[in-house]
């Protein structure tokens, strides 16, 4: 009795483990049919309706209470090529269908689909989006002579993802020279290498959907850009003007070589200085600026620290009021510049990303139109301390003669 009492545990034993291995196979994809097949169509959606919005829509649905529907699937047509596909869960109400062409009618179909992936008969549903997020910044789209090429601007109100795509036409034959891919609300980019005459620039705009806007040309005349001259400016000294300490002046960063070092313009903040902060150049003739590099000074303790330049506005001018006033007689150059410390770490650390910037300096590209000014002032409003005392080894202006 106990060897049979034994087998007989073996065979069971046997079997379990049979079973459990055919079942394993069932459930690791060996076989990917559904377990329980039905050829029955589920029920349809019920009490559609659609809340369109810029280049896609909102579906709205009562989805049947059925066990058996798995989802609900959208076929559609977003321009003439190509075809979208998108499925919702059995446990939501709503659908997103997105990348239209155009603002106009769009038939879409809706099926809920079933465990066995059976489909439902279709519904059809017209939906009309509004216009695409891509149209609208291709409206927007500006083309501005630059130094040395052009400059696209554009809004994106939507923030959506885009591709502004630079071209040129110099042999009646459009070619892409940049491609600029971005979510940003607002921006801008320039296209450079080109030698200072007119010719024809576009730009157009393509969505993620390879939806395609018409092209904006425009002839513009590249300005030219070269290294203006530091032997022919001087620092001038307005009232109200920082005045600098230590020897120093306006001078040494309008003579040092283009690098960092410890001998420096020195400002110090004074009861007769005006707030906030300000210095003032003098080109000694009318200039455009494209753009200027910032150096800091540079002894094993300066840097990104005391005096050194962090948020700063320029302004420009040719008649500058006599009593220093920062007034109507001056143009504000752009906003709020920062000089971004690489690293980000705390007062006082630094690591070899800020000492790339340390090095070879920080550069800052003005914004288009260029301002023709003979003045150049640029107004300290913080610097890396807290203060207003600006500390700074070189700097170089780019742009060109008026």
């Amino acid at each position: 009795m106990k060897k049979q009492s034994v087998l007989h545990i073996l065979v069971m034993t046997m079997v379990i483990a049979a079973a459990a291995l055919y079942s394993c196979q069932k459930q690791t994809g060996s076989n990917p049919e559904p377990i329980y097949k039905s050829d029955k169509k589920p029920p349809v959606v019920t009490n559609v309706h659609v809340n369109n919005f810029p280049g896609g829509a909102l579906i709205i649905y009562d989805i049947p209470a059925d066990p058996e529907i798995l989802y609900v699937q959208a076929n559609f047509m977003i321009n003439q090529k190509s075809q979208q596909q998108v499925k919702a869960s059995y446990y939501t109400d709503t659908l997103k269908v997105m990348g239209f062409e155009k603002s106009a009618d769009y038939k879409v179909e809706l099926y809920t689909v079933s465990r066995s992936e059976v489909k439902s008969d279709p519904i059809e549903v017209n939906v009309h989006p509004q216009t695409p997020p891509y149209l609208t910044v291709k409206s927007t789209l500006q083309i501005l002579a630059d130094f040395g090429g052009a400059n696209i601007a554009f809004r994106n109100i939507a923030g959506s993802d885009i591709a502004v795509v630079a071209l040129v036409d110099t042999l009646g034959k459009p070619e892409t020279v940049y491609t600029s891919y971005t979510k940003d609300t607002s921006g801008n980019f320039s296209v450079r290498g080109f030698s200072a005459k007119e010719r024809k620039f576009g730009a157009f705009v393509r969505d993620r959907w390879g939806n395609v806007s018409d092209t904006v040309w425009a002839s513009v005349t590249s300005m030219n850009e070269q290294e203006l001259d530091r032997t022919k400016m001087h620092g001038l000294v307005l009232p109200g003007d920082q005045t600098a300490c230590c020897g120093s002046n306006l001078g040494v960063p309008l003579s040092n070589p283009y690098k960092s070092g410890d001998w420096a313009f020195y400002g110090g903040t004074g009861p007769n200085d005006s707030v906030p902060a300000r210095v003032t150049v003098d080109f000694g003739r009318p200039v455009v600026l494209s753009r200027f590099r910032y150096w800091m000074r540079q002894n094993g303790g300066a840097e990104f620290r005391n005096g050194t330049l962090r948020f700063f506005k320029v302004y420009g001018s040719m008649n500058p009021n006599p009593n220093g006033a920062l007034d109507n007689t001056w143009t504000q150059i752009g906003g709020v510049y920062e000089l971004v410390k690489p690293s980000g770490l705390p007062y006082g650390q630094t690591n070899s990303a800020d000492y790339e910037v340390v090095n070879n300096g920080a550069e800052f590209t003005f914004p288009l139109p260029a301002v023709t000014m003979r003045y150049f002032r640029l107004v300290v409003l913080q610097n890396f301390s807290g203060g207003q005392g600006l500390e700074m080894a070189s700097i170089k202006f780019m742009g060109d003669y008026k």
